[in-house]
């Protein structure tokens, strides 16, 4: 790239905007992230970071593995166009068999111990195929792999993304990074501080959303102290863990947590929000409750909070207080298979 080629002149201003806006009556400005009660984030769209919060163990791997299988659904898989998902956290495998209990309904646990039956047995099989055909690439590591292979950098990613895309043929409409602090920063050794390591990886994400032009979507664990600091343990964008650098990279932004995790301030059944008005819908805590809050979104409405059901034994989200109708209706589905 020349510094020539990023000057642009009132013509070519004029006409690159004009076919941006031709081009979006085509196709959707942001997809779907397909999560119950989210309809109104509209972050999800080319060239943009979107920015997921969480404490540990509080489902941020379920919540981008869910969002990425319903992009999935919205891209022309007929004409080349792809997601990846990039892990340092799971083996191929480890991914894939979440995908089979999504598709399969088949708990998670059971697939993992290999504790299926007949049916269950025709059922992954049929799981298994359409997850093949889901246009939903995986960047990481595999349980047969036989040489040591260091953590991947974000210099790495991008070699596989442009591998992908010019060797491939592949057209990549969306990117999820699981996570931030797993990155590898050995390219970025020549920053001795960790903090301006960590604002090197999110500047290469960055870069990587503004040169290969998919939505990229990155999680980040929330600092413990700043968590453990509150009742209300909602993730805060400024709780970000290593870098403020995170709140200024990422275009949209969102917050999970698991409220029955936080065991020392809250109890199963304790009322998160009442019901003030005949709209309104009480939370309770319940080992099903998650709740989800829009932190940042340009242009559009911020501070929402919204409640949803985590069915973690199927790697799957319903809306708020549909857990056991949920389960209810998979458990007969599969009697009838």
């Amino acid at each position: 790239m020349t510094i020539q080629s990023m000057i642009y002149d009132p013509p070519t201003i004029s006409t690159r905007a004009t076919h941006s806006i031709r081009n979006a009556k085509t196709e959707a400005a942001s997809f779907s992230l397909g999560l119950p009660a989210m309809g109104d984030f509209v972050m999800a769209r080319r060239n943009k970071v979107i920015g997921i919060l969480a404490d540990t163990s509080q489902g941020k791997t379920s919540v981008m593995s869910f969002i990425a299988r319903q992009l999935a659904t919205q891209i022309d898989a007929d004409n080349g166009e792809i997601g990846v998902y990039v892990t340092w956290e799971d083996t191929v495998e480890d991914f894939g068999i979440g995908d089979i209990a999504y598709y399969s309904k088949i708990p998670l646990a059971s697939l993992y111990h290999g504790d299926v039956n007949e049916g269950e047995y025709k059922r992954m099989l049929r799981a298994a195929v359409e997850r093949a055909k889901t246009p939903l690439w995986v960047v990481g590591q595999s349980d047969t792999s036989t040489h040591a292979t260091p953590r991947m950098t974000m210099t790495d990613v991008s070699a596989a993304l442009d591998y992908i895309i010019n060797v491939q043929n592949k057209n990549v409409r969306f990117i999820m990074l699981d996570y931030l602090q797993r990155i590898s920063r050995a390219d970025m050794r020549s920053e001795r501080d960790t903090r301006m390591q960590y604002s090197g990886v999110m500047d290469a994400v960055k870069e990587l959303a503004l040169n290969f032009h998919p939505v990229t979507f990155i999680a980040s664990q929330v600092t413990r102290s700043k968590v453990e600091a509150h009742k209300w343990r909602q993730p805060q964008i400024h709780w970000a863990m290593e870098t403020a650098n995170f709140e200024h990279t990422c275009d949209g932004a969102f917050s999970l947590w698991l409220p029955h995790k936080s065991k020392d301030v809250w109890k199963l059944g304790d009322c998160l929000q009442e019901k003030n008005n005949p709209d309104d819908v009480a939370i309770f805590v319940r080992k099903e409750t998650m709740l989800l809050e829009i932190l940042k979104q340009k242009k559009a409405e911020t501070g929402q909070v919204r409640a949803v059901d985590f069915l973690p034994e199927y790697n799957t989200f319903v809306p708020y207080g549909t857990a056991d109708k949920a389960r209810e209706e998979i458990k007969r589905s599969s009697h009838e298979d």
